[in-house]
């Protein structure tokens, strides 16, 4: 920690005597805004991207990085979808003959705080969900930068990011349909519940009514046959007092 402690006395020591130097030629001291940086792979490693008021820069580890914001022509985020941590960003320089610089790797976490900053220094900016093949794309420029631009320019890389937005907005429609259409046959199915269940409760109802009317007709024949065996018996009964004839 010591160490540290030195080495950043030292640079800024470094610093302010470049700047102290520079001051006859005219030259300014270029710092870089640590709070806009982003980790990001531009070679071998990842490491923490820093811009400056002229530069983006990374000095951290060789090979380093130093890309003039002057010379920027367009820049795209690569890999911007839903469910993915990491996005990519290509530079496109105006020079159309100097190979793009690509930067990947970066945290999906660093998506707006990019935007924003490339919305402070007025670079265009695109996204979209897959790489693209950019040394083709470069082919097409350099041969007839004339007819590119005349065909659209770079106006195909929002296509692209537009493209998916509706293909997302299409699937969102989609999957709501399929929470109607669900609902509706929950409404269906509990329709149809109540239509078994008063039709039960119907035969039901006609099965007792049914069942109480056989009852009542065997009550009535139970009875009859009692008044019919009441006066059978009576028949058979000898009468008080009579006597048996004899022969």
């Amino acid at each position: 920690r010591r160490r540290r402690v030195q080495l950043d006395k030292e640079f800024r020591s470094f610093a302010e005597k470049i700047a102290d130097a520079g001051k006859g030629d005219n030259l300014q001291v270029d710092m870089p805004y640590r709070d806009l940086g982003f980790n990001g792979v531009p070679a071998r490693s990842s490491v923490y991207i820093q811009p400056t008021t002229e530069c983006l820069i990374q000095i951290t580890e060789p090979p380093f990085t130093v890309i003039t914001l002057n010379d920027i022509e367009i820049v795209h985020l690569e890999r911007v979808q839903f469910g993915l941590k990491n996005f990519d960003m290509v530079i496109v320089f105006q020079d159309f003959q100097r190979p793009p610089v690509h930067i990947n790797t970066i945290p999906v976490e660093s998506l707006d705080s990019v935007k924003d900053w490339l919305d402070s220094i007025d670079t265009p900016y695109s996204e979209g969900p897959l790489n693209l093949n950019w040394g083709t794309i470069m082919k097409t420029v350099t041969a007839d930068p004339h007819e590119f631009f005349a065909g659209g320019g770079w106006s195909f890389l929002a296509a692209e990011s537009d493209d998916e937005e509706q293909s997302e907005e299409e699937e969102s429609a989609f999957e709501v349909s399929d929470e109607d259409l669900a609902s509706d046959e929950s409404s269906e199915d509990e329709s149809d519940f109540d239509d078994d269940a008063s039709a039960d409760a119907s035969e039901e109802e006609m099965s007792e009514d049914e069942s109480g009317e056989d009852w009542d007709e065997m009550e009535e024949k139970a009875k009859k046959r009692d008044r019919e065996s009441g006066l059978d018996d009576e028949d058979r009964r000898p009468a008080k007092g009579g006597k048996s004839k004899k022969r």
